[in-house]
């Protein structure tokens, strides 16, 4: 093989504990793998991938080609790894790929995905669920009707939250009753999760449902986001009773964690965002914000005292 992908291969293997400014050799292998943009390395890893006995530089190598797909738009590296994973049988080797694959680029939707599909009813537990978390990377509408199968077959709780990640990402209206039904079911998190992907699905036609969550306290966090991303005026009533129950009485910094989305917002903020949109129109969103810096400042996080700074206060009048 190429004398400087062998010393690649060879430098994401290294298991050294030898640091340079806190990154290990393999570290800063990784990040040069995931750089190279060098199409003629394909056909070279093909053959090293299919004829290399040892899994480590099999795995490394598997991890450069992604890269190279990613950075060479060439999706028949994508067949070529979904095909390993017939050839592959140590569970940590197959689940390796699947984590490449759920890290590279999309998976196009004309490929054959039995490979992953079938890898969901392993009896291994990462095996099957880093094969749901590969699935989320395709648009195949094949992908859907499995999910919801197995959802129909599945009875492991931890299962259950994977794939319903999955339909987070491919659910279409056809999902939305085994949705519904996931909004009773005991874990948090899947409750949760199944109904801000049937937020995503319905969007403002279900507005009035959100509002009426929020008012009943059930997935409020949820609840508030679909508000905040779909809701009308309609909602801006539950919206305010919201806000005034969450301030009325102090929180701690470290609830902060709890209640921020990935895009940074509190339940507070997210609330705050959806009125301030109405505040010229509506004179009970000015009376609530005037109540939040009147009457509530010292009740506010950090981060909602610089929203109101920003929103507020330099914009004022």
């Amino acid at each position: 093989m190429n004398d400087y992908l062998i010393n690649l291969v060879t430098r994401i293997c290294d298991r050294s504990e030898q640091l340079n400014d806190s990154q290990t050799i393999s570290w800063q292998a990784l990040r040069e793998a995931e750089q190279l943009a060098n199409h003629a390395y394909v056909p070279i890893l093909y053959q090293y991938i299919a004829t290399e006995p040892d899994k480590e530089k099999r795995r490394a190598a598997g991890f450069i080609i992604i890269q190279l797909s990613r950075n060479t738009n060439d999706p028949e590296v994508i067949r070529f790894m979904l095909d390993r994973l017939r050839v592959e049988q140590e569970p940590d080797m197959i689940t390796a790929i699947q984590q490449d694959l759920e890290r590279g680029p999309q998976i196009p939707g004309y490929m054959n995905l039995d490979p992953l599909l079938n890898n969901t009813l392993s009896l291994n537990n990462n095996v099957r669920r880093s094969a749901l978390f590969a699935l989320r990377g395709t648009n195949n509408p094949q992908v859907e009707e499995w999910a919801l199968n197995l959802l129909k077959r599945t009875v492991n709780e931890y299962d259950i939250y994977y794939i319903v990640l999955l339909l987070h990402k491919v659910a279409t209206k056809k999902s939305l009753s085994a949705l519904k039904r996931l909004l009773e079911h005991p874990r948090q998190d899947v409750k949760g999760l199944a109904f801000a992907t049937i937020a995503d699905i319905e969007k403002e036609k279900e507005a009035l449902f959100y509002a009426r969550c929020l008012l009943r306290g059930q997935l409020k966090s949820e609840a508030m986001e679909a508000i905040y991303k779909y809701a009308d005026e309609s909602a801006i009533q539950a919206v305010i009773t919201r806000i005034t129950e969450m301030l009325s009485k102090r929180r701690s910094s470290g609830r902060l964690s709890l209640e921020t989305f990935k895009n940074g917002f509190t339940d507070l903020m997210l609330g705050m965002e959806f009125l301030f949109r109405f505040r010229t129109v509506k004179s009970e969103v000015k009376k609530t914000f005037s109540w939040i810096t009147e009457k509530r400042a010292a009740y506010l996080l950090p981060e909602e005292r610089e929203w109101i700074q920003r929103n507020l206060v330099m914009n004022k009048g």
